[in-house]
């Protein structure tokens, strides 16, 4: 069976066409394994990782995991063992190609739901809640899977931050001057601050989305099923949830104080680690750090690709594009985190 693919134009990089034909035979012989019968119309979608693939069980997904740094399937598959997440059913992976094949969820994409009620949009927050729970024995016994998030971690790496920014876009069209390095100096002292103090209080490390929009939250049966972690990893949990709590407050009904009754639920599922207030506390210390967290996630994805990739894009003709929108985000990111003003 030859596999036609809808949009096979948008793979002009004959390197990555190449590639993804390999991925597409790989499912093939997955699905005839499992007696599997594909049907026309498979379909590039979202960018270059992801197909749609009808069958006659549904809709399958073959999906590139994330590894440049992540490996976003050992990752995936060791939560799943654990039962620590839901995902998609699996029907075949191969570790070596570092790709996967799963089934349609059902349900509806957070994204596409114009409005959340009150039920739904709580029962997601407490859902969240009971996974970062749910995984603190096993940060403290695995260690850091994925990317290393953790406070102890940004604290490390603050110091030298602004210079490297400074450093490693000087010579993109996305630079920062000397004044906007020597404010980030500024800002980041104050970021210090709050982090020694939410570093030393009483919520442990958990797992870590890292992507934790709407894009990536798939409302099924009413159960809220968070998919998608190739930015997964190790952090304070607070992080992912005003990440999650700022992408939906779109869709919160505005006839109520929303955002107040869902941060006084989540906040509620923590008090076996404090006091309510502490944790109340805890958790608008890292609220206020929003513009940090993303200036700084952002940054640490472009600085890892930059440390792998740059000087190797005749090499790898793709990683230029990479590194290029790698190096934009980071820098929209950093600029907005100057426009805080802690004072």
């Amino acid at each position: 069976m030859v596999i036609q693919i809808k949009g096979a134009e948008k793979l002009d990089d004959t390197t990555i066409a190449k590639e993804f034909s390999v991925y597409l035979e790989w499912a093939q012989k997955v699905c005839a394994a499992n007696s599997i019968i594909i049907n026309d119309g498979i379909t590039q979608i979202e960018n270059k990782t992801h197909f749609c693939i009808p069958s006659d069980i549904g809709d399958l997904y073959l999906k590139k995991m994330g590894n440049f740094i992540n490996d976003e399937l050992k990752f995936v598959l060791k939560l799943m063992e654990l039962r620590i997440i839901t995902l998609p059913e699996l029907v075949g992976y191969d570790h070596d190609m570092n790709i996967c094949l799963m089934r349609d969820m059902g349900g509806s994409d957070l994204s596409l739901i114009p409005q959340l009620n009150m039920e739904t949009a709580l029962d997601m927050f407490v859902s969240l809640s009971r996974i970062q729970k749910g995984s603190i024995e096993f940060v403290k016994t695995e260690g850091v899977y994925g990317f290393d998030y953790r406070i102890s971690t940004m604290l490390k790496e603050l110091k030298d931050l602004p210079e490297l920014a400074y450093k490693m876009l000087s010579e993109t069209p996305y630079s920062i001057t000397r004044d906007e390095t020597e404010k980030l100096k500024q800002h980041t002292e104050h970021v210090t601050n709050v982090l020694e103090s939410v570093k030393n209080a009483c919520i442990p490390d958990t797992i870590h989305h890292g992507d934790l929009g709407t894009y990536n939250v798939r409302v099924v049966d009413g159960e809220s099923i968070f998919y998608d972690w190739g930015c997964g990893g190790v952090s304070h949990p607070f992080f992912d949830t005003f990440r999650l709590l700022y992408s939906i407050k779109g869709k919160l009904p505005t006839d109520i104080p929303a955002k107040e009754k869902i941060i006084d639920t989540y906040v509620r599922e923590w008090i076996d680690y404090g006091s309510y207030e502490e944790v109340n506390n805890i958790f608008t210390a890292i609220d206020g750090l929003a513009g940090f967290y993303m200036a700084y996630v952002k940054f640490i994805r472009a600085r890892n690709e930059h440390l792998l990739y740059a000087g190797k894009t005749d090499e790898i003709p793709a990683a230029a594009g990479w590194l290029n929108n790698r190096y934009e985000i980071s820098s929209i990111y950093l600029k907005r985190f100057l426009e805080n003003n802690f004072d």
